[in-house]
């Protein structure tokens, strides 16, 4: 278990690493551990077969399934890890849980899965391989109880006990405070002067939600600082494809949640953004 654990950590933080366009290496902070540890490391790595399987797009989508394909990929080959992908034949739960059937029949013996869209998945499939590592990315408690109780979930998972409802042995859920940066675009908008903001997320799903929340806050903390009259259009797409031209509408600079960094062209901030250029 100790073992998976840091595979996950390592695959979590590598994909964390991609997602913010960092390229540099870190130090490890035991740097006296020796060769010792190295080939410990090695041994370990040599246990693990790791397999990903994309939610409902592919590795091109430039967005979170191409990230951890390649954070996953970057991760494994450094390490001598086998590795590979599925790609789902529908946008099912069915159908990923048929992908990790495959996996699984082939060998593989650690499952990434990318997004929320994977929480019936979990539901289903880590009870049914419990020799199985299952590190699932932005999949929260709320997913996994709305996955397994349908229309009885109340949307509170205060209420629920979560692991009553999946095998928690076996899977490490990686979820973020999208809030932050979300606070940190919007407070960073009124700052450099702009006074009519839009949000338009792709989905109203939770990770989605947090980071508009927080670019609401964000917004309001820099405009009570600056004294400034701040507009802000905020809506959803329903989808998290779409074209570039509804970024910037009727004045309004326009935030979304993937990967978002600002690039200052012409004295104008414009939003760059792999997973925002699909919507």
């Amino acid at each position: 278990m100790k073992k998976f654990l840091a595979l996950a950590l390592a695959l979590v933080m590598t994909a964390s690493l991609a997602a913010c366009g960092g390229s540099g290496s870190s130090s490890s902070a035991a740097s006296g551990s020796g060769s010792a540890s190295a080939s410990g490391s090695a041994a370990a790595a040599s246990d693990y077969r790791v397999a990903m399987i994309t939610d409902y797009g592919d590795i091109t989508d430039q967005s979170f399934n191409q990230t951890t394909y390649e954070a996953c990929k970057q991760f494994c080959e450094g390490n001598s890890v086998e590795f590979t992908y599925y790609k789902p034949a529908g946008d099912s739960t069915a159908d990923r849980v048929a992908m990790v059937d495959k996996a699984v029949a082939d060998g593989y013996n650690v499952i990434v899965m990318p997004g929320y869209a994977f929480a019936g998945t979990i539901v289903e499939s880590a009870a049914t391989y419990p020799e199985v590592k299952f590190v699932a990315l932005d999949v929260a408690a709320g997913d996994i109880l709305g996955a397994a109780l349908g229309d009885k979930y109340d949307y509170n998972p205060a209420n629920w006990k979560v692991t009553d409802y999946y095998n928690s042995d076996n899977v490490y859920c990686a979820v973020y405070q999208e809030e932050l940066c979300g606070y940190m675009a919007g407070y960073a908008a009124v700052k450099l002067g702009y006074t009519q903001l839009g949000f338009l997320g792709g989905m109203a799903v939770p990770a989605v939600m947090r980071y508009g929340y927080g670019f609401v806050q964000g917004a309001d903390a820099a405009a009570a600082e600056t004294g400034a009259k701040v507009t802000l259009n905020y809506t959803y797409a329903n989808q998290f494809k779409g074209r570039r031209r509804h970024h910037r509408r009727h004045g309004y600079l326009v935030f979304c949640r993937h990967q978002v960094r600002l690039c200052l062209r012409r004295r104008r901030v414009y939003l760059r953004s792999r997973g925002c250029r699909q919507g």
